[in-house]
């Protein structure tokens, strides 16, 4: 893992973590092996390709965001480890599906433009059940209907009641962090399970 050892005060709030210039660097590195030979460039034109692609882009993303929900009292490389290990889970949860996606949501008087449905107390995850036109998500284009809500601002959603998250995204401020999936299907299905359970309310209903 790389991290960075520091000896400023405990009490000092730290930076965000960022890995972008450390992947640019590392592709820099790369090129300078290319021109040395000492390496096949066909090679390291493919790992050049891996670290310029989008599922390493989405892996960067997400270990950033959950290196931030760690708790800062632990040392650097405990953090670091707890990170990536996190990391490695939630893409292995997701494997068969879209991997988890970081977006940024600025919150305005009319919210954040979604509506979500689900919750542990329906025995289902929290997904995003539409996008409101005109809305703050429908502008920015990256937020689906479909999307599982994995976290809002480092705090994991993976396993709250319904209001949990509501509350979470109501008073969520300024520009709002959201860690998502895509797996429509399963938001398919647990709304067809919840009409068939509306079916049978209705037919249980006195005439």
């Amino acid at each position: 893992h790389y991290f960075i050892q520091s000896n400023l005060s405990p009490h000092i709030t730290m930076a965000p973590l960022t890995l972008e210039r450390d992947i640019r660097r590392a592709i820099e590195l790369m090129e300078t092996l290319e021109q040395s030979g000492e390496i096949p460039a066909s090679k390291l034109a493919a790992m050049k390709n891996v670290l310029r692609s989008d599922f390493c882009r989405a892996v960067r993303e997400v270990y950033e965001q959950v290196h931030e929900t760690v708790d800062i009292n632990h040392p650097p490389e405990i953090r670091a480890e707890a990170a990536a290990k996190a990391t490695v889970a939630a893409f292995a949860a997701s494997e068969g599906h879209a991997h988890p996606r970081v977006i940024e949501l600025p919150k305005t008087d009319e919210g954040l433009g979604f509506n979500v449905m689900g919750g542990k107390e329906q025995a289902s995850p929290i997904y995003i059940s539409r996008i409101i036109p005109g809305g703050a998500a429908h502008k920015d284009a990256n937020l689906r209907r479909g999307d599982q809500l994995l976290s809002v601002n480092g705090t994991s959603v993976e396993k709250a009641s319904h209001e949990t998250a509501v509350d979470l995204l109501k008073n969520a401020q300024g520009k709002v962090r959201l860690v998502v999936k895509y797996t429509p299907r399963v938001l398919e299905e647990m709304e067809s399970r919840f009409e068939r359970q509306k079916a049978s309310r209705r037919g249980r209903m006195p005439q």
